[in-house]
């Protein structure tokens, strides 16, 4: 099972898929081109309290996926 966490206007979106069922990872998928399109950053996340990697396409297998809004300079 994977979760797809993204930090936005909203607080924090969750999105989980099981990556045995292709529905629930096309829908996970399509999620996490969408962030990507918007500029957002998406991290695979090890485990909790370790540090992640910044990835470019979806894995169906990361157990986490924390995505972080662009950052907007001035």
């Amino acid at each position: 099972m994977g979760t797809m966490r993204a930090l936005n206007e909203k607080g924090d979106t969750n999105i989980s898929w099981d990556s045995e069922n292709p529905t629930e990872v096309e829908t996970a998928k399509g999620v996490f081109a969408m962030y990507k399109e918007k500029g957002y950053a998406p991290f695979r996340i090890i485990s909790r309290g370790r540090k992640g990697s910044q990835i470019k396409e979806f894995d169906p297998l990361a157990e986490e996926i924390l995505f972080v809004p662009p950052i907007a300079g001035g």
